[in-house]
């Protein structure tokens, strides 16, 4: 009966859509068409978007006055989903107790449901979503019971809070566990960073220290590098190394293939890329291993082995309409076209990273293949461990009080650089823009240091 009526749910939320996204094919355009899109997702009129670009921005909650190159941090959502959201805030609050006691929990499966397909896996309950891959990346070290000697492997470049989670491991085990890291320096092609990878692995290779675990990037934070991943798995696999997959960039930026990729675990914020409300990530933990995996705040529903799917769905009150938010996000990027999206975003990244880079007379990072929708580019500034260049304070009052704007800046292989993510509101006119601001304070910069600038702004 539980399957009967989400089969009928699905097709009178549902149905309308699939109709719209006939229509629409033929409108989506990238030059001066509109797109259609559900009004909200909960009727069949329909609202003509604007073209990708700056015209976009009409469709988000943005500033327009805020120049805004750091969508990978925090994210945004379109103002459909907006609207979704506070509906099912509204539903919450005219009878609360219905919604947590009776409905959540079925709602909750329908949402896994939508992602389940997105994820190409084919149990939702596989699935569980959380509120950030942190709090998912928590729950798996913290689970897991490790034995002396046991190592962790992750790269040079792994997200800060994970370096922290597996530090925390490692301090908690005093000492029996320790980790393994595997240094790379971009720019690198892809072909040597797997030939080094897999010598790394052999290398490395002991009985009395086996590695237990590797946390690999599905794109690194900074720089925004898209790694390899399914060129990587097969060389842990053959070790019998589990693998955990940290894609807190990937869901909406890339395709993902669960079933494809085959890993232990997978974790992936929904916020940064698949325009759905901050405090929505995913995590995907193979069947095997749903029995030793538990929430990092345990709640009422803990036993052992692990209740997985009861025990993630109560960790205690929060708001669930975030979550609720995720099909409608789905919706508007397939009304929109998922080749669309990710052939105008990743084209913007490689042209705003080369016209960047031109007006500043330096480099991309990273090889075009490793490019998603953030590109990297080297900041001509000489005293790179200038104690200023490096305190991030500097960079966030010059961006957000000065020039009313925003991107990552970072340092990495011995140069400090900035990370520019795209996004469909986002046009080459914004990064003619931030060229000139860069090029303001690294002379700025430059000057103070009695340096030479060797930034000179010329016409591109």
């Amino acid at each position: 009966m539980a399957i009967l009526f989400d089969v009928i749910w699905y097709i009178s939320i549902f149905g309308t859509y699939f109709s719209i996204w006939s229509a629409a094919g033929d409108n989506v355009s990238v030059s001066d068409e509109t797109i259609p899109v559900p009004d909200g997702g909960r009727s069949s009129d329909l609202k003509m978007l604007p073209a990708l670009g700056r015209a976009m921005r009409e469709e988000f909650l943005l500033d327009p006055e805020f120049l805004q190159l750091n969508h990978g941090s925090y994210g945004t959502y379109p103002k459909t989903v907006q609207t979704v959201l506070q509906e099912y805030a509204l539903r919450a609050e005219r009878n609360v107790e219905r919604w947590v006691r009776r409905d959540l929990f079925t709602e909750l499966f329908k949402v896994r449901s939508v992602l389940a397909s997105y994820l190409n896996t084919d149990d939702p309950d596989d699935l569980v979503i959380v509120p950030n891959t942190t709090g998912g990346m928590n729950a798996i070290f913290r689970s897991m019971i490790f034995s002396p000697g046991e190592r962790i492997l992750h790269f040079s470049t792994v997200y800060g809070a994970m370096r922290k989670v597996i530090q925390y491991v490692m301090d908690t085990s005093k000492g029996a566990v320790t980790n393994l890291q595997f240094n790379v320096t971009y720019p690198i092609t892809n072909d040597d960073l797997v030939e080094s990878f897999a010598k790394f692995l052999n290398e490395n290779e002991r009985a009395d220290a086996p590695i237990r675990i590797a946390l690999i990037d599905h794109i690194s934070s900074v720089p925004g590098v898209i790694i390899p991943i399914e060129r990587l798995i097969p060389l842990l696999k053959e070790k019998n190394i589990l693998v955990l997959i940290d894609g807190a960039h990937a869901i909406g930026q890339v395709p993902i293939d669960l079933k494809a990729l085959d890993v232990d675990f997978y974790i992936t914020n929904c916020y940064k890329w698949l325009y759905t409300p901050r405090g929505t990530a995913v995590m995907y933990v193979k069947k095997e291993h749903q029995g030793s995996i538990h929430p990092s705040s345990i709640s009422e529903d803990y036993r052992q082995p692990s209740n997985f799917q009861k025990e993630f769905f109560w960790t205690g009150t929060i708001d669930f309409s975030p979550y609720m938010s995720l099909p409608m996000a789905i919706e508007f990027r397939k009304t929109l076209g998922e080749d669309l999206i990710r052939t105008y975003m990743h084209k913007l990244a490689v042209d705003g990273g080369a016209l960047v880079s031109k007006v500043l007379g330096t480099r991309v990072l990273q090889m075009e293949e490793q490019i998603g929708y953030m590109v990297d580019v080297e900041l001509p500034i000489r005293d790179v461990d200038d104690p200023q260049v490096l305190d991030p304070e500097y960079w966030q009052t010059t961006f957000l009080d000065r020039f009313n704007m925003y991107a990552a800046v970072h340092k990495h292989g011995g140069k400090i650089w900035v990370r520019m993510s795209a996004q469909i509101y986002n046009d080459l006119t914004d990064y003619e823009k931030a060229a000139e601001i860069f090029t303001t304070i690294c002379n700025e910069l430059n000057e103070k240091l009695n340096v030479k600038s060797i930034c000179t702004h010329t016409d591109s």
